[in-house]
């Protein structure tokens, strides 16, 4: 069981914790990519994950997490943040939440030690998926960006008519120079008849 208190605080606390975040995310050289980025993007994905961590944490499936994260990489690939820098970031992201939940856990609420400990396995569990599929997404989109542009179809003219189709002994191997047999009627494969 994952203490109801602890995720109600977080959600609560979301606003500061965000903040945090996004100025350790500015600080720190490891996400140097990062302090360029505009607060508003860094503080919707933080914000959204924070206010709604009770959400993400049991409600949301798999497929949820899947189609958010692997957005998050493709859009990181596209603003040519380094996939090491990503990564960073997302561990930042728990590390603090972790730390903030323990912080949380006081003397009198020693009795909660369990639950905070289940809800800390849970928030790293979900960090593990966001990770992985913040990858595949990031690689999808590389693979697409290294992927050859298609070759441009050749227009036919429409007065030209359907493709035409070789006729004539020197375009065409005849039946019998390929040693198949044709019967009397015409039918390929047939002998004799």
């Amino acid at each position: 069981m994952i203490s109801q208190r602890l995720i109600r605080l977080v959600e609560h606390k979301a606003d500061r914790l965000t903040n945090d975040l996004i100025a350790e995310l500015r600080r720190d050289p490891r996400t140097a990519a990062y302090h360029k980025m505009s607060d508003d993007d860094l503080h919707e994905r933080a914000l959204d994950l924070y206010r709604n961590l009770g959400q993400w944490l049991s409600a949301r499936t798999e497929f949820a997490v899947q189609n958010r994260y692997q957005a998050l990489g493709r859009r990181r690939f596209q603003e040519k943040i380094p996939f090491s820098q990503v990564m960073f970031a997302l561990t930042l992201a728990k590390n603090q939440l972790v730390n903030f939940m323990r912080g949380a856990v006081t003397a009198e609420s020693a009795a909660e030690l369990p639950l905070e400990y289940e809800l800390s396995l849970a928030v790293a569990q979900f960090y593990d998926k966001a990770l992985y599929h913040a990858a595949v997404g990031y690689e999808d989109a590389a693979r697409a960006a290294s992927a050859p542009a298609p070759e441009p179809a050749v227009a036919t003219p429409a007065a030209a008519g359907p493709e035409r189709k070789p006729q004539d002994k020197q375009e065409v191997a005849s039946h019998s120079e390929l040693g198949l047999e044709v019967s009397r009627s015409g039918d390929i494969g047939e002998s004799g008849g």
